[in-house]
């Protein structure tokens, strides 16, 4: 998978918990202010994330996330580490 596959898959999971529409997941949108998402949604969106990705995401790393392109950028490192 390359960063744009990684970024689509995340798309669609934060599209399908937050009931938001993919073309308004912007990487600069704040994730909590502007999308809502609290801390179920959060963990829903992680355990989504590690079931189809096969990574781990550590609890502290997520506190460290204001907008969707931070999230979108630690996924990808996340992968990319895993994969190598």
């Amino acid at each position: 998978m390359n960063r744009n596959d990684i970024i689509s898959e995340l798309k669609k999971i934060v599209s399908q918990i937050t009931r938001i529409n993919i073309s308004e997941l912007s990487e600069d949108i704040l994730v909590r202010e502007e999308l809502g998402i609290d801390s179920l949604m959060a963990m829903e969106i992680v355990a989504s994330c590690e079931k189809r990705l096969g990574i781990y995401i550590d609890e502290e790393q997520i506190f460290e996330i204001d907008t969707i392109g931070d999230f979108y950028n630690l996924i990808v490192k996340l992968y990319k580490e895993k994969t190598q």
